[in-house]
Order: C-alpha cells, then sequence, then structure tokens
C-alpha cells in the first residue's frame, strides 16, 4: 500500500500534515526524504570540490530540517506544486541554497586574505551572549521529558557522533534523525510559549 507521500496529487494533503505538526507525517517526511536530501546535499558539495567530513554532512541535513520548520513551516506553507515531482524539485532547491548558504559561512568561496579577523568566540556569540543563550537553553530544557534531556545531552553537549548515540540509547540512524526534529519541534514550541524564540532562532537554525 503507498504510503500518503508517494501518492501523486496528494502531496498537498500530505504536506499540510507536515505543516501542522502532525508527528506521523513528519516520521514519514524524515523516511521517505532523507536519502534524497543526503544525496542533494553531497551533489552540490562535490559541485564546489568541498572536501566535507561526515559531521558537517549531519550539520547541513540538520540545518534544511530547521529551515524547513521555521515560520510555521513556511517553505512548506510556499509550495504551489501538486505532485510528487515537482515537490522533490522544490526540495532539491532548498537543500541547494542551505548548502551553498554553509560554504559561504565557512569562507569557502573566499580567498583566506579576505577573511577578517574576528573577536568573537568559536561559538559565534560573545561571551556576553553566549552566557544568556546558555541560560535560556536551561530554561527550556526543564520542560524536556527525560528521555529527551538525554538525548539532547548527547547530541548538543557532548557532540557524540550518531552511531554512538544509538549505541547508548538504543535506536537506529532514522530513528536519531525522527527523536532529533522532534526535540528540536519541542524546543521550537516551548521558546514560542514563553517568547524566547526570537532570542534562540540563530541557535536553533544552526542545531
Amino acid at each position: 500500500m503507498n504510503t500518503l507521500a508517494q501518492q501523486d496529487g496528494e502531496i498537498t494533503s500530505f504536506l499540510e500534515a507536515c505543516i501542522n505538526r502532525d508527528e506521523h507525517a513528519w516520521d514519514e517526511f524524515i523516511a521517505k526524504y532523507s536519502k534524497l536530501i543526503y544525496n542533494y546535499i553531497i551533489k552540490t558539495l562535490k559541485r564546489y570540490n568541498f572536501q566535507f567530513q561526515s559531521d558537517e554532512l549531519e550539520e547541513i541535513y540538520n540545518r534544511i530540517f530547521a529551515a524547513l520548520l521555521e515560520n510555521d513551516c513556511r517553505r512548506l506553507q510556499n509550495f504551489r506544486g501538486t505532485t510528487e515531482k515537482s515537490f522533490t524539485a522544490y526540495l532539491r532547491e532548498i537543500c541547494f541554497h542551505n548548502t551553498v548558504d554553509f560554504l559561504r559561512e565557512r569562507r569557502f568561496f573566499l580567498d583566506i586574505e579576505e577573511v577578517p579577523e574576528s573577536s568573537s568566540t568559536e561559538s559565534g556569540y560573545d561571551n556576553l551572549e553566549l552566557k544568556q543563550l546558555q541560560n535560556i537553553i536551561g530554561e527550556l530544557k526543564k520542560e524536556l521529558n527525560p528521555r529527551h534531556k538525554l538525548f539532547f545531552k548527547l547530541i548538543f553537549e557532548e557532540e557524540l557522533p550518531s552511531d554512538e548515540v544509538g549505541r547508548i540509547m538504543n535506536l537506529k540512524l532514522n530513528a536519531i534523525h525522527q527523536l532529533k526534529f522532534r526535540l528540536i519541534n519541542k524546543l521550537i514550541q516551548i521558546a514560542k510559549e514563553k517568547n524566547l524564540y526570537r532570542d534562540l532562532e540563530t541557535f536553533i537554525r544552526d542545531l
């Protein structure tokens, strides 16, 4: 039996479910499109001869899903096609632009002489901003259940690779992606409820 996302003509209803934060729809989205997203990222990186590491590939993958969630799933709302083929083309463009943004942030397109010295911390925040950010994140973490707290600690604080997180939490790679999406989605909801989303928008986009 075909899933909703696999049926041409049903893509609009499927995306509406994603926009409405339906967890089953997002699980299906991740299962169906993760491989395509990775392929689009790798193709773009190779196009620009960027020698990437697995953690950089994961970083771009994560920011694409964060971009899809931004502003109440604005990018999904802006899709005007009606078929599976048109959506995969649209998704390819999103992947391309986010990958190029990643390369620009890494100064990949600039000569080393053109890169100005920065007095900011390595994370991109100054000391005061970093302290404020840590305080805000601490408040949000209080609202997470124990499983999400552990996952947050392993992924974002200890920065363990996905396979190690999977071993500790007995999760397969696809389940890690699903849990990470749900955690980011939960953080967004909590941040909005506490009127903290504007302060956390950049951080969440970079998760």
